[in-house]
């Protein structure tokens, strides 16, 4: 009964398989650059240097569609157009870049909304009156377009 819950081994050398593999390399690259270009589009948007934009959600350029870029990219070229998980890799990009300016972006919407309503209809001292629901979820498609061609870049010119 024991051996059936025994957890099996994992092959190869653990994490430092990860550290040089290529395509969760060029995904994490692709990711952080979009996060690290957030404070620069912020200052240029807003006027205001603020480091912590590179932990915010939302923003230019999106960096769901910038990872999602680069692994896909990073797929295509070591397995090529015609594998299996080049494909798995595109549907799940496109899902991805999709859901962050149609789903994501309407509930960022609708989030500010009511924000409005409960300002308007709350006063202070009710228990709502000071909730705060987070504005900024989604991207514009711009957002999105901006972080699929920054990932695209990295998964090409990332060295081998």
């Amino acid at each position: 009964m024991m051996a059936a819950l025994a957890i099996p081994a994992i092959p190869g050398n653990g994490l430092s398989d990860l550290l040089v593999n290529r395509v969760f390399l060029v995904g994490f690259w692709s990711w952080f650059l979009a996060q690290f270009l957030k404070i620069f589009t912020k200052r240029f948007k807003k006027g205001v240097w603020d480091v912590g934009a590179m932990l915010e959600s939302g923003g230019m350029p999106s960096s769901h569609s910038s990872l999602c870029a680069g692994i896909t990219t990073a797929i295509a070229i070591q397995q090529g157009f015609g594998s299996g998980l080049f494909a798995a890799c595109l549907c799940f990009s496109v899902i991805v870049m999709y859901d962050a300016m149609g789903v994501r972006r309407h509930a960022g919407k609708q989030a500010e909304v009511l924000n409005k309503v409960i300002d308007e209809l709350l006063d202070d001292d009710h228990p709502m009156g000071e909730v705060k629901l987070k504005e900024v979820l989604g991207h514009t498609p711009r957002q999105v377009v901006c972080g699929g061609l920054l990932g695209l870049a990295v998964g090409l010119f990332f060295p081998a």
